[in-house]
């Protein structure tokens, strides 16, 4: 059984691009093989290593068919403003039928910025995807005012369908200093870290084991099944 993992929440700056890297770090480190795929032209700089899917014009599902073919999982960062687009396309697509002839598990990873705005954002997404997916919600560190996640409609709703929780670590001040010294925004470091300079590289690097021990949490929903003992058994 493969993976569709979808990274999607349609507020800007809510974590999506370093969410959706992070899982495609974790699942490489599993020796899992999978396909990075953004919906963001802008994301197409020489580091990127994935594949551009344009979903307001000349998307085919013959991209995913053909992607699925030939990888593990297919991890999709969902640009912003986005999510409904791509609703709308897996309906009249007839996404579920298909992944389902394709032997493929699709989920729904939503990062959770803590705010009154995002909540509604993921009720608004489970409206649209209802019980066609898997949900991860993955509740990214705030440093402003949180909003009380526990019997919010968004818990509410996400927990009706089973969805799998996830806490991702917060950027150490270290980490911080080191993107300011870089120039780069953290999403394009997560790109390439071997390509930072040596004292930005450890940071990331940091980053990014803690958050696979979070992800592993999320296991179930993100790692395709029977595809290497190795990777069942972490």
């Amino acid at each position: 059984m493969k993976k569709l993992i979808v990274v999607v929440n349609d507020l800007e700056r809510s974590g999506k691009s370093s969410t959706a890297r992070a899982i495609a770090h974790h699942l490489k480190e599993l020796e899992i093989n999978p396909l990075f795929v953004t919906s963001n032209g802008m994301d197409m700089t020489d580091s990127f290593a994935g594949q551009f899917w344009d979903l307001e014009d000349q998307f085919e599902m013959s991209q995913l068919i053909g992607a699925l073919d030939h990888h593990d999982a297919v991890i999709f960062d969902v640009h912003t403003g986005a999510a409904r687009i791509f609703g709308e396309i897996c309906e009249e697509g007839e996404l579920e039928n298909l992944l389902a002839e394709l032997d493929t598990e699709m989920t729904l990873v939503i990062p959770n910025s803590q705010s009154e705005r995002c909540n509604e954002e993921i009720s608004d997404i489970v409206d649209i995807y209802a019980d066609a997916a898997d949900y991860v919600v993955a509740h990214l560190p705030s440093e402003g005012h949180v909003v009380e996640w526990k019997k919010s409609a968004a818990e509410k709703a996400t927990k009706y369908l089973g969805a799998s929780m996830i806490e991702i670590p917060a950027m150490s001040d270290d980490l911080k200093t080191a993107m300011e010294n870089t120039e780069l925004d953290f999403a394009q470091a997560l790109n390439n870290p071997s390509a930072l300079p040596r004292f930005a590289e450890v940071q990331v690097m940091q980053w990014l084991e803690k958050t696979s021990e979070a992800l592993a949490d999320g296991r179930d929903y993100l790692i395709p099944e029977e595809i290497g003992a190795v990777a069942l058994d972490y």
